[in-house]
C-alpha cells in the first residue's frame, strides 16, 4: 500500500455561515489511483475566525454532473435527482471546538479542523481520533478524478476570505 496527502483549495464565501449552508461546491480531487481509501482529513483556514463549536460535513462524489449543491453560504438545495446523478459515495466530518477547555484552535491566526465521527458533537472533538474511513472512487470517464463538497452541520463558521481554505486528504491506495 502507498500513502499520500492531497491538498485542494476550494472557493468559499467570506461571511458567517449557518447550519445547512454550502461551504464549497463540488471541487475536483485528483487521485493517485482510481480508488483510494480516505484515512483522515484536516481543514486549514488561514485568518479564520468564528469557527469554534463547528461541525462540517465533507461529501464525496464520483461524478460532477451538477457542480452546485446550492449557492455558497446559503442552504444546500440541490435536487434529489441531481444529487444522485453526481454519484454520492459517502461523507466524513470535521470539527473545531473550544468548549470544556478543549481548545483545538491553538494557532491565533489559523483555524484547524480535525476529523471526527458522524455521531460526535463538535463540542467533544479531540484532534483527528474519531473519523471513519471511506473509499473514494473516480468516475470512469476521468479515471483519477473524484469530487468533494462541504456543508455546515452545526455552528456558524466565518472563513474571513474566499481563497484561504485548504483541505488536506490523507489517503491510502
Amino acid at each position: 500500500m502507498a500513502y499520500d496527502v492531497l491538498t485542494i483549495s476550494p472557493t468559499v464565501s467570506d461571511a458567517a455561515h449557518a447550519a445547512g449552508d454550502v461551504i464549497f461546491n463540488l471541487t475536483a480531487v485528483e487521485l493517485p489511483a482510481r480508488s483510494c481509501k480516505l484515512i483522515n482529513c484536516f481543514l486549514e483556514v488561514a485568518s479564520g475566525a468564528g469557527e469554534d463549536d463547528t461541525k462540517i460535513g465533507l461529501l464525496f462524489f464520483g461524478k460532477n454532473t451538477t457542480a452546485s449543491l446550492g449557492t455558497l453560504n446559503a442552504t444546500a438545495d440541490i435536487s434529489s435527482g441531481n444529487f444522485r446523478g453526481n454519484e454520492y459515495q459517502g461523507s466524513v466530518f470535521l470539527g473545531l471546538t473550544d468548549s470544556d477547555s478543549k481548545d483545538l484552535d491553538v494557532i491565533d491566526n489559523v483555524g484547524l479542523y480535525y476529523g471526527m465521527s458522524q455521531s460526535q458533537y463538535a463540542a467533544s472533538t479531540r484532534g483527528g481520533s474519531g473519523m471513519e474511513s471511506i473509499v473514494i472512487k473516480a468516475e470512469a470517464a476521468k479515471p483519477n478524478t473524484a469530487y468533494v463538497a462541504a456543508v455546515v452541520h452545526s455552528g456558524a463558521p466565518d472563513f474571513d476570505g474566499t481563497a484561504n481554505v485548504k483541505l488536506h486528504l490523507h489517503i491510502e491506495y
